[in-house]
Protein backbone atom coordinates (compact mmCIF):
# COMPACT_ATOMS: atom_id res chain seq x y z
CA UNK A 1 0.00 0.00 0.00
CA UNK A 2 2.85 2.93 0.76
CA UNK A 3 4.88 1.67 -2.50
CA UNK A 4 1.03 2.37 -4.27
CA UNK A 5 1.10 5.89 -2.21
CA UNK A 6 4.74 6.83 -3.17
CA UNK A 7 4.19 5.80 -6.76
CA UNK A 8 0.90 7.95 -6.87
CA UNK A 9 2.95 10.74 -5.46
CA UNK A 10 6.04 10.34 -8.17
CA UNK A 11 3.43 10.26 -11.17
CA UNK A 12 1.83 13.80 -9.55
CA UNK A 13 5.07 15.19 -8.68
CA UNK A 14 6.45 13.99 -12.25
CA UNK A 15 2.76 15.36 -14.14
CA UNK A 16 3.02 19.00 -12.36
CA UNK A 17 7.05 19.54 -13.67
CA UNK A 18 6.27 18.06 -17.11
CA UNK A 19 2.61 20.74 -17.11
CA UNK A 20 5.43 23.59 -15.54
CA UNK A 21 8.03 22.73 -18.72
CA UNK A 22 5.15 22.36 -21.19
CA UNK A 23 3.71 26.13 -20.02
CA UNK A 24 7.41 27.84 -20.18
CA UNK A 25 7.98 25.76 -23.29
CA UNK A 26 4.77 27.41 -25.09
CA UNK A 27 4.89 30.93 -24.11
CA UNK A 28 6.29 33.24 -26.87
CA UNK A 29 6.45 36.10 -24.12
CA UNK A 30 9.02 34.26 -21.58
CA UNK A 31 11.03 33.23 -24.63
CA UNK A 32 11.23 36.53 -25.96
CA UNK A 33 12.23 37.83 -22.70
CA UNK A 34 15.13 35.18 -22.27
CA UNK A 35 16.26 35.62 -25.75
CA UNK A 36 16.63 39.77 -24.83
CA UNK A 37 18.52 38.45 -21.42
CA UNK A 38 20.99 36.45 -23.06
CA UNK A 39 21.74 39.09 -25.57
CA UNK A 40 21.92 41.83 -23.04
CA UNK A 41 24.59 39.19 -20.79
CA UNK A 42 26.51 38.74 -24.03
CA UNK A 43 26.94 42.33 -24.78
CA UNK A 44 27.81 43.24 -21.44
CA UNK A 45 30.40 39.89 -21.50
CA UNK A 46 31.88 41.66 -25.11
CA UNK A 47 31.95 45.46 -23.15
CA UNK A 48 34.29 43.52 -20.27
CA UNK A 49 36.15 42.09 -22.69
CA UNK A 50 36.93 45.57 -24.29
CA UNK A 51 37.19 47.02 -20.92
CA UNK A 52 40.15 44.20 -19.83
CA UNK A 53 38.01 42.87 -17.35
CA UNK A 54 39.41 40.22 -15.48
CA UNK A 55 38.77 37.15 -17.12
CA UNK A 56 36.87 35.59 -14.09
CA UNK A 57 34.35 38.51 -14.24
CA UNK A 58 33.84 38.16 -17.95
CA UNK A 59 33.47 33.91 -17.35
CA UNK A 60 30.65 34.82 -14.61
CA UNK A 61 28.90 37.16 -17.08
CA UNK A 62 29.11 34.23 -19.89
CA UNK A 63 27.58 31.79 -16.93
CA UNK A 64 24.52 34.04 -16.81
CA UNK A 65 24.10 34.37 -20.36
CA UNK A 66 24.15 30.52 -20.29
CA UNK A 67 21.25 30.61 -17.65
CA UNK A 68 19.14 33.24 -19.61
CA UNK A 69 19.31 30.99 -22.29
CA UNK A 70 17.49 27.87 -20.61
CA UNK A 71 14.47 29.79 -20.92
CA UNK A 72 14.70 29.39 -24.70
CA UNK A 73 12.43 26.52 -25.50
CA UNK A 74 10.44 26.00 -28.39
CA UNK A 75 9.66 23.06 -30.39
CA UNK A 76 10.76 24.76 -34.16
CA UNK A 77 13.58 22.71 -34.46
CA UNK A 78 15.05 25.35 -36.55
CA UNK A 79 15.22 27.61 -33.18
CA UNK A 80 16.54 25.01 -31.38
CA UNK A 81 19.51 24.14 -33.37
CA UNK A 82 21.02 27.36 -33.74
CA UNK A 83 20.58 28.00 -29.81
CA UNK A 84 22.34 24.86 -29.08
CA UNK A 85 24.95 25.74 -31.30
CA UNK A 86 24.91 29.49 -29.74
CA UNK A 87 25.34 27.60 -26.59
CA UNK A 88 27.74 25.52 -27.65
CA UNK A 89 29.93 28.56 -28.75
CA UNK A 90 29.24 29.81 -25.07
CA UNK A 91 31.09 27.35 -23.28
CA UNK A 92 33.90 27.52 -25.61
CA UNK A 93 34.17 31.47 -25.00
CA UNK A 94 34.62 30.33 -21.08
CA UNK A 95 36.95 28.39 -21.45
CA UNK A 96 38.97 30.12 -23.68
CA UNK A 97 39.27 33.21 -21.43
CA UNK A 98 39.70 31.31 -18.42
CA UNK A 99 42.85 29.94 -20.20
CA UNK A 100 43.66 33.32 -20.70
CA UNK A 101 42.97 34.14 -24.46
CA UNK A 102 41.06 36.81 -24.33
CA UNK A 103 40.94 37.66 -28.29
CA UNK A 104 40.40 33.97 -28.65
CA UNK A 105 36.98 34.21 -26.35
CA UNK A 106 36.02 37.79 -27.77
CA UNK A 107 35.63 35.90 -31.08
CA UNK A 108 34.01 32.94 -29.37
CA UNK A 109 31.44 35.74 -27.69
CA UNK A 110 31.03 37.72 -30.90
CA UNK A 111 29.99 34.31 -32.54
CA UNK A 112 27.82 33.53 -30.19
CA UNK A 113 26.09 36.29 -29.92
CA UNK A 114 25.74 36.25 -33.44
CA UNK A 115 23.97 32.91 -33.04
CA UNK A 116 21.29 34.03 -29.96
CA UNK A 117 20.52 37.52 -32.35
CA UNK A 118 19.68 35.15 -35.96
CA UNK A 119 17.60 32.82 -32.88
CA UNK A 120 15.81 36.10 -32.08
CA UNK A 121 14.91 36.97 -35.34
CA UNK A 122 13.91 33.43 -36.38
CA UNK A 123 11.71 33.18 -33.45
CA UNK A 124 10.37 36.53 -33.94
CA UNK A 125 9.30 35.74 -37.26
CA UNK A 126 7.29 33.27 -36.34
CA UNK A 127 5.54 35.06 -33.47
Amino acid sequence: MKQLKFLAVIISLGLALTTNVTSAADNPESIKLALEQTIAKLEESLAAVSKGEDKQKIADLIVEARQSQKGISTSDSKVSVKRSQSNHKLVEARTTILDGDLKGGEALLKEALAGYKEVQEKFNATH
